[in-house]
């Protein structure tokens, strides 16, 4: 959430490199939440007790300071700061690796567990590619090839069977609607989209599809879903299923800048700005629960303004609009900031609000 809101200023008062702004949102905010989330998803779909939890701090230092030399190397083209920031980041991951292995090993994860610890693979290639990229680039070698490879391999492999893998998880805990037996085809379509988006050009079709399944998935939770808090959590993973659609068009017609901002900040921000709604205050309330008893601490419905939770998705999806026709755009960036001051003032309150006594309601 700093990065999202240092970066955001950042756009506003300069007119940083496009690449720097794109791996601060990339690394910084959204892999950093994404990476972040799993150390609390996969224990608990997996039913065990997260080993060697202090390994997830060690991990945030080298995510927090590599993203720092990978946006310093693109801002100011050293791409050697930009490899060895890529470095720590691989360390980082490395230990998450061993920590969710050391986690569920033993054991037969549900799907959705499978499904994240699978898409981790994609994060690997990724980071792969993109290590190799900017030691090229240090050596003054094209590297078309190489980039295209570390935004799919990134984009549509990970972030993408990622997200797949825990949404339909995510529906059965929170809109009580249970379609997690959907989630080994879909996330093995989502799989096979991303390798074919990576030998073919035609395969951008392939990704298109993917969505268009998961949409159609997406569309009938909305339809069966019982009267559940925050209902505009649905709208925000149809936002980022047509993001990812949009996306797949703008790839196939070689549309670069507009395939990334719409993957990037549509599909991908969208989704996880989305759950971060739920999950945050699921999390604070479990604590608090155990800590003041459940009956002094306020409900998760009240935990959530689902007004501002609307507001907030109208005002990142303008922005992204506004982005479409222009990555560096103030206004865009100005959006944005409410966006972020909105999301700021959400999760705020899953740690804030009391319960109101029968004397003082």
């Amino acid at each position: 959430m700093l990065t999202l809101g240092a970066t955001l200023v950042w756009m506003l008062v300069a007119a940083p490199q496009p690449l720097a702004v794109l791996h601060a949102l990339a690394l910084g905010v959204f892999l950093t939440i994404a990476l972040g989330l799993l150390y609390q998803f996969v224990p608990v779909v997996a039913r065990r007790t997260l080993r060697m939890p202090t390994l997830a701090f060690v991990h945030l230092a080298c995510a927090a300071s590599g993203t720092a030399l990978v946006v310093e190397g693109f801002a100011t083209l050293d791409f050697t700061r930009v490899a060895v920031g890529g470095a720590l980041h691989a360390l980082g991951f490395a230990l998450e690796i061993a920590v969710l292995a050391a986690t569920v090993v033993g054991t037969r994860p549900p799907a959705a567990a499978s499904g994240a610890l699978a898409s981790l693979a994609w994060l690997v290639a990724a980071l792969a590619f993109g290590i190799a990229a900017a030691a090229r680039l240090a050596d003054g070698i094209a590297v078309a090839a190489l980039a295209r490879a570390h935004a799919i391999a990134a984009l549509a492999g990970f972030f993408a069977t990622l997200i797949v893998a825990i949404s339909l998880r995510l529906a059965r805990m929170f809109e009580r609607v249970d379609r997690e037996s959907r989630i080994g085809a879909l996330a093995f379509a989502a799989h096979l989209a991303a390798l074919a988006a990576l030998a073919f050009r035609a395969g951008a079709i392939a990704l298109a599809c993917a969505g268009a399944l998961f949409a159609t998935e997406f569309t009938r939770i909305g339809r069966a879903r019982a009267p559940a808090y925050q209902r505009e959590t649905f709208w925000y993973a149809l936002v980022s299923c047509i993001g990812g659609i949009v996306a797949c068009a703008a790839l196939w017609y070689e549309a670069n800048q507009l395939a990334i901002v719409c993957a990037l900040w549509l599909f991908v921000g969208t989704a996880v700005v989305g759950y971060l709604q739920r999950i945050v205050p699921f999390i604070a309330w479990i604590a608090r629960a155990r800590r003041d008893g459940a009956r002094a601490t306020p409900s998760l419905a009240a935990m959530n303004a689902s007004a501002l939770g609307y507001a907030i998705l109208v005002c990142w999806t303008a922005a992204g609009i506004a982005f479409t026709a222009d990555p560096r755009s103030r206004i865009g960036a100005s959006i944005a900031m409410l966006a972020w001051i909105g999301l700021v003032t959400q999760l705020a309150r899953a740690f804030l609000l009391r319960r109101p006594s029968p004397a003082n309601p």
